[in-house]
């Protein structure tokens, strides 16, 4: 976190002075506007790497605008599309405002400010694009957009709805600095920071769907999440059909499923601190996992990488609480499976089934979401697709939280169960254990000198000293 000082302020020869009439993609007069509309006393600014070199320049305008500090956010804990409550709370903040692009994750404690980007767009060729793929005036069409072309959004809805009758514009559930697409509704009526309100007497399985924009994450997400006849796209220039689920992503994620449902020890990862609801994803997979005679361990690792969670061997498959928007899920760098809250459900809940939908964002799965399913455990034993072994036998062994089922393994060591605890009291090398009594005293010895990368008592360096020697 940075605090802008006067030695800060010297080192800043000049600040760009922005007219009315200039064109501010950070929209400093409106942030101002909003802190004091809302009566804000600390307020932080959170930018994503690519807008941190402007970071100061924009704090010191707002500043000038405000009459006192602002903080900036110099590292985001989790990733630069969700709200960064937990840093900004180091220095008790009452707001945020969020520059870039969003995953739009509703936030429980700080109100928020999104300062959108703004990307080109040639609205006449989009709307002629639209007449030629969509000739039919009547066709029901829900018009969704990313949030780079919210401001060209007024736009084009106005030139598209004289025509299409049956034209439904979502919203974005925020507070930016683009007020025509903001909206505020309830969680349960929106999908991925976005809202729609249908037409009486219609369903969403009657509309088709269409995004604006190039960013294929958030248009793959959509198009899981909202079961529309068809997904329409606009990208360069053109618009072309969608296919919402890839046969080969799915493979791969019910083969992951496998993996989990075979796995005896799973890490819950919290990648997020500030998403609505995501203590009560955490309790649910660890319930869900409990009843399933799984132990589980709960893991809080900033942003996550596979160098992180390869430091945890003994665990067999990852469950991530994250933002919708998370790369974890389609990387294939980390050494486990990685999956989310619905692939938990999938696999050990039977009272869920595979649909045409796929819900990455948990809150919609929980209780009091719109696709809340009654957990329903499976007693029938079944057999592995990958292992062959028989599962749900009666001589599993359970699992448990409570403190009095502590074991005596060998030598004085205790366990709790049979995680862990007992993976690390069998493996080889334990790592800087004591042993006391058992090695000689040694006398203290000179340690390495010279770079990480090449210490003087190398054996090449000490090869290349005594060539240059002879």
């Amino acid at each position: 976190m940075i605090s802008l000082t006067k030695e800060t302020e010297r080192n800043v020869v000049e600040v760009a002075e922005v007219t009315d009439a200039q064109d501010d993609p950070y929209d400093v007069e409106r942030c101002a506007r909003w802190v004091r509309t809302n009566a804000l006393k600390q307020v932080c600014l959170q930018f994503p790497d690519s807008l941190l070199p402007d970071s100061v320049e924009v704090a010191l305008r707002l500043e000038k605008s405000l009459g006192r500090k602002v903080y900036i956010l110099g590292d985001t804990t989790c990733g630069s599309c969700c709200v960064d409550e937990v840093t900004a709370q180091h220095v008790d903040a009452d707001g945020i405002i969020h520059f870039g692009h969003a995953c739009l994750s509703p936030t429980a404690r700080l109100p928020v400010f999104h300062v959108l980007p703004r990307k080109r767009l040639d609205a006449t060729a989009l709307c002629d694009e639209f007449v030629r793929i969509f000739p039919d005036c009547g066709k029901k069409i829900i018009f969704f957009y990313d949030v780079a072309y919210a401001h060209e959004i007024e736009n084009v809805y106005n030139a598209l709805k004289p025509v299409y009758k049956h034209l439904v514009l979502s919203k974005l559930n925020c507070t930016s600095n683009v007020e025509y697409t903001d909206t505020r509704v309830s969680s349960a009526s929106v999908v991925l920071g976005r809202g729609y309100t249908l037409e009486n007497g219609y369903n969403v399985q009657d509309y088709e769907g269409f995004f604006l924009g190039e960013g294929e994450k958030t248009l793959a997400l959509l198009a899981m999440s909202i079961p529309v006849k068809r997904w329409y796209c606009f990208a360069n220039g053109k618009i072309g059909e969608f296919e919402a689920l890839s046969t080969p992503w799915l493979k791969r994620r019910r083969f992951l499923i496998e993996k989990l449902r075979d796995a005896r020890v799973v890490g819950i990862v919290v990648a997020t601190l500030g998403i609505q609801e995501y203590l009560t994803a955490i309790n649910t997979v660890k319930r869900t996992l409990k009843q399933k005679n799984k132990k589980s361990y709960l893991l809080s690792v900033g942003k996550i990488n596979p160098a992180k969670l390869a430091n945890f061997p003994e665990i067999d498959a990852f469950v991530v609480i994250a933002c919708p928007e998370n790369e974890v899920f389609d990387s294939r760098d980390f050494f486990k499976p990685m999956l989310t809250v619905y692939e938990v459900e999938l696999a050990f809940n039977s009272a869920r089934e595979f649909c045409p939908q796929y819900f990455m964002d948990f809150r919609q799965i929980l209780p009091g979401g719109p696709h809340y399913v009654d957990f329903k455990p499976s007693t029938d034993s079944d057999v592995s697709l990958i292992t062959s072994n028989v599962r749900n036998c009666e001589d599993d062994t359970l699992c448990t939280d409570q403190m009095n089922a502590l074991t005596v393994r060998s030598s004085g060591t205790v366990a709790i169960g049979k995680a862990g605890a007992q993976y690390l009291q069998e493996r080889s090398w334990k790592g800087a254990e004591q042993r006391l009594g058992e090695d000689p005293v040694q006398p203290a010895e000179a340690g390495r000198v010279g770079l990480a990368w090449e210490y003087t008592n190398e054996p090449l360096k000490t090869d290349k000293r005594d060539a240059q020697a002879e």
